[in-house]
Formats: C-alpha cells, sequence, structure tokens
C-alpha cells in the first residue's frame, strides 16, 4: 500500500477511535440516567409487585470500557478533571499520529509506519488525559491541609465527622468541594466514613485521602483522640508541599536549560532559513533532507519526553 493511501486510512481510523472514546463517558451517564427513569417514570414510586429494570450496566460492556480508558487514561471517574474537552484531545492526537507517520514513511517500512502513528497517537491520548489528571489531583493535595484543618475545627467542636464533610463541601472550593459532595452523598446512603474516603482515594488517586481514611478508620474502632491525630495529618500533608515546592524550585535551573536545548534547535532553523533559504529548502524538497529532517525532529522530541520525565520524577513528592 502506496503511503498516499494509507495516511488517510490511518487519519480515519485514529478518528473513529478517538470519537467513540470521546463519547465514551457521556454516553456512559446517559444510559445511567435512561436506566433510572425507566425504573422510576416521572419520579413516582412503583408499586412494590412491579419488577423494575436494572440500572445496572452489562457488566462485559462495563468492563470493555474500562480497560480502553485504562489503557488511555480517560478520566471516567473525575470528569471534572477534563481541562480540555475529550473530543479535542482525539483529535489533536489524531493530527499528531497522521504527522508521524508522515515523517516515518520516508525511514520505515510501510507496515511500521501504520504501527508508528498508532503508538503516537496512543502517547499523546495518554499524555494530554495523564496531564489533566495530573492537574485535578495537584489541586486537591494543596486544598487538602485546609480541608483537614476545618474537619479538626469541627471535631474540636464537639461536631461528629459527617458533619465536618458537610462543612467541606459547603465551605471549600472546587474541586474538593465537589468531591465531598460525593463522598457525603455516600455517608447519606451509609457508607462509612473511612469507606467513603477510601472511594475517594480509588476515584482520584491522591494518596493522602487513603491516609486520611485510614485515620478515620482507626480512631472509630480503637478510640483516641480524633482531632490531635487529624492535626498531625495536616501538618504532615502542610510539610509535604513545602518540601515539593522546594524541589521545585531547585529543579528551575534544569527546566530552564531544559527549555533552551529545545528551543534553540528551532531558533537556528529559523535564522538559517531567512539567512540561507536554498540550504534549508534542501530539508524539503530532497528525499535525504526529508531523512534528515525526520531524524532530527524525532531526536528532539524523544530528547524533549526524556527531560521532562527526568524533572517530573526529580520533584515528585
Amino acid at each position: 500500500m502506496r503511503a498516499g493511501l494509507l495516511l488517510p486510512l490511518l487519519l480515519l481510523v485514529c478518528l473513529a477511535v478517538g470519537w467513540a472514546m470521546a463519547l465514551l463517558s457521556s454516553r456512559r451517564r446517559r444510559q445511567l440516567t435512561g436506566r433510572v427513569a425507566a425504573a422510576v417514570p416521572g419520579g413516582a414510586v412503583a408499586p412494590a409487585n412491579t419488577a423494575l429494570p436494572s440500572i445496572r450496566l452489562r457488566q462485559r460492556e462495563a468492563s470493555r470500557m474500562r480497560r480502553v480508558a485504562r489503557l488511555l487514561r480517560v478520566p471516567l471517574d473525575i470528569p471534572r478533571a477534563n481541562l480540555i474537552p475529550p473530543a479535542w484531545i482525539f483529535l489533536f492526537a489524531t493530527a499528531g499520529a497522521a504527522i508521524s507517520a508522515w515523517m516515518g514513511h520516508f525511514l520505515l517500512s510501510m507496515p511500521m509506519v501504520a504501527l508508528d502513528g498508532i503508538i503516537t497517537g496512543i502517547v499523546l491520548v495518554r499524555g494530554l488525559f495523564g496531564w489533566e489528571i495530573r492537574r485535578y489531583q495537584g489541586k486537591l493535595v494543596r486544598q487538602l491541609p485546609d480541608a483537614v484543618q476545618l474537619v479538626v475545627s469541627a471535631t474540636r467542636a464537639g461536631l461528629p465527622v459527617s458533619e465536618a464533610f458537610r462543612a467541606i463541601a459547603q465551605e471549600m472550593p472546587s474541586p474538593t468541594r465537589d468531591e465531598f459532595i460525593q463522598v457525603e452523598r455516600e455517608m447519606a446512603l451509609g457508607t462509612s466514613a473511612d469507606a467513603a474516603l477510601l472511594a475517594l482515594h480509588r476515584r482520584t488517586g491522591v494518596t493522602e485521602y487513603a491516609i486520611f481514611a485510614v485515620t478515620i478508620g482507626v480512631q472509630a474502632r480503637s478510640g483516641g483522640r480524633l482531632a490531635e491525630t487529624i492535626q498531625n495529618l495536616a501538618d504532615t500533608v502542610r510539610e509535604r508541599l513545602a518540601i515539593g515546592g522546594k524541589a521545585r524550585a531547585l529543579a528551575g535551573e534544569a527546566k530552564v536549560s531544559a527549555i533552551i536545548m529545545i528551543v534553540l534547535p528551532i531558533i537556528v532553523a529559523l535564522l538559517q532559513s531567512i539567512m540561507a533559504p536554498q540550504q534549508m529548502a534542501l530539508l524539503f524538497t530532497e528525499p535525504r533532507g526529508l531523512r534528515l529532517f525526520a531524524i532530527g525532529l524525532i531526536t528532539l522530541i524523544t530528547g524533549s519526553l526524556t527531560m521532562q520525565f527526568m524533572i517530573r520524577g526529580a520533584t515528585r513528592d
């Protein structure tokens, strides 16, 4: 198959998969809403002897959705983390896959070009969704000390933990307020406080919520001074945030160096195209120049991603 036919086909396939995954979350919510409406039409309570349709999703369908979403890191459980509409993310990933396949056909065979485009699209989707999830988790962690301090104040005033969670759902800013509204609803259905916090940890991936859940669960079973224990947790989270901020400040020089190393080849290429356009034109008109251009772009992207992973690993708190 020639590259002129392969690239449009790859673009259409990636676009179809992307749009399907972009509509996955909204489709799931619409199905659940429809089942609830069918179970209780008009909001009225059905008679006791009436068989109600199930509001659960089919297990096989749900498991397939979960596996694909886990592969692409789509935040199904925390749709509020979507800063960019999922459809735009998949469109951007499709364009990146097509560009990568176009560059790769100068160096690779056609099956490898198709594989390169698919892998590039998956990496871009995972990277963008992962960036949104990390951004959402960062907001939750930064707001956690204030939320824990609110629980400390409520327990010292003699209020139960459920009232403290209700205060968080009313007083804290988003996204902590939205998450604790869901925690409050789960507790209203009979879930214990520690189980609701563990569900919040599994939903958001924030480790501090698991520590918070264990703290409340141990205190509820063995007794002790809850206010002092939670206060220690709040102090620990603040210290972790301070250490993480110092690490990011120390890594500022490395970030600047990485940005300079990434931007410098682009600036040199622009200056060279102004001063000697005939020489730069060879990169886009000659087969050997196209190969060199593809190799240079691939190495630039690989180096930037490597530096980003190293900096992120060094500053991870």
